[in-house]
């Protein structure tokens, strides 16, 4: 396997277990996750009693695809919220490709907290607005 394939496989496992850390069954902020193959994973709201009165009952959050020179990370509360990207680190807004994806191609640990950190600022926000 060519270094690259193993530094993208390295970097979407770990962005799972970061994923999974948010994911909470039967707490406050609970997100449920979601994966259609072995190269995605989401995360989405969980529907409470407040969410009767929207349209759509769960609300993405974030998400990881595995490309095939990128590890793409959706990021949703940036989307729903463009003045969160004030709050994320330079290093991290320079990955950002679009409204809510980054393109990783490589992940040491500063970044992986930078991206603790903006799961963190989003799901308060989510939490606020009772999508969580």
């Amino acid at each position: 396997m060519p270094k690259t394939a193993e530094n993208l496989d390295t970097a979407y496992r770990s962005l799972k277990s970061l994923l999974v850390e948010f994911e909470a069954p039967g707490s406050s902020r609970t997100l449920k996750g979601r994966s259609a193959s072995e190269l995605d994973f989401d995360l989405w709201s969980v529907p409470d009693a407040a969410a009767e009165e929207r349209s759509s009952k769960e609300v993405f959050f974030a998400g990881i695809r595995r490309q095939k020179t990128f590890v793409g990370f959706y990021y949703f509360p940036i989307y729903s919220v463009p003045s969160l990207a004030a709050s994320l680190a330079p290093s991290l807004v320079r990955l950002l490709k679009g409204k809510s994806c980054f393109h990783i191609r490589s992940l040491d640990g500063d970044l992986l907290d930078q991206i603790r950190r903006a799961l963190q600022v989003g799901l308060e926000d989510f939490q606020k607005r009772g999508w969580v």
